[in-house]
């Protein structure tokens, strides 16, 4: 059985869609007495797949060794699973955090990071010249 998808595009996809359900401040949204725990499953069950897939990260095989181009993915994967935790110690511990104010830039931030770690997954597979859009962000990183 492949765990590939259920540990790494299920978090991704959950995580995203989380921030994007932050993003969106609609009154009748806001209004809506499960909005909350929609956002609140997302969150928490990406962040436990995001736990493991940075696990995975640190201990797979073909990951190992010293690429630069790996050790920024695991060093990104690693920043989104911190930055999605502490949203999700918001939604379980401290609602405190969940202000528009703290929670949207962290929305913003976690979301980049997840991108980017994509990409730098995607370009330990494909190459840095896979993807057009991430190619000033490898540049930046120094991984092109």
């Amino acid at each position: 059985m492949d765990v590939h998808p259920l540990v790494i595009h299920y978090p991704i996809a959950f995580l995203s869609t989380y921030a994007v359900f932050e993003l969106l401040r609609f009154r009748k949204l806001l209004d809506l007495p499960y909005w909350f725990y929609i956002k609140a499953t997302l969150v928490v069950v990406g962040e436990l797949g995001a736990i493991a897939t940075a696990i995975f990260a640190q201990i797979s095989p073909n990951l190992v060794g010293e690429s630069v181009l790996s050790d920024m993915y695991k060093n990104f994967i690693i920043i989104t699973a911190v930055i999605f935790g502490i949203i999700t110690l918001g939604y379980l511990k401290w609602p405190k955090i969940l202000r528009p104010v703290v929670i949207i830039p962290l929305a913003v931030i976690g979301l980049f990071f997840i991108v980017v770690a994509g990409g730098l997954f995607g370009a330990t597979i494909y190459g840095t010249h896979f993807d057009p859009f991430l190619a000033p962000i490898f540049k930046l990183l120094k991984v092109y």
